[in-house]
């Protein structure tokens, strides 16, 4: 599969909102499911569907202590991805006339 491709399957991958609420909350540190769920406000089924695919993706890594699975990013540098495309949407002005990308 060509690098663009998997780019752009990543990006694809990453650009759904609420998996870049989890990539932020992940960008401060390790957090169970539970502080995953309560930090988003949504259904633990919801959150645990998009954390199945960030881990798919490999974005995010996993680690149980007894009954709690732990989340991490794979890398700082996806932390740095997140950030940064915040900073630049709100800076640059960035797809705000809702039809980016159609």
């Amino acid at each position: 599969m060509p690098t663009e491709d998997k780019e752009a399957r990543f990006l694809q991958c990453i650009g759904e909102p609420t998996r870049l609420r989890i990539m932020k909350l992940l960008a401060g540190g390790e957090r169970c499911v539970g502080d995953i769920v309560s930090a988003l406000g949504r259904e633990q089924s919801l959150v645990s569907h998009h954390l199945r695919a960030l881990k798919d993706c490999n974005v995010v890594i996993t680690r149980q202590e007894a009954q709690k699975v732990y989340y991490h990013l794979a890398s700082p540098e996806l932390a740095e991805i997140v950030l940064k495309s915040e900073s630049l949407v709100t800076r640059l002005s960035l797809c705000q006339n809702g039809r980016c990308g159609e």
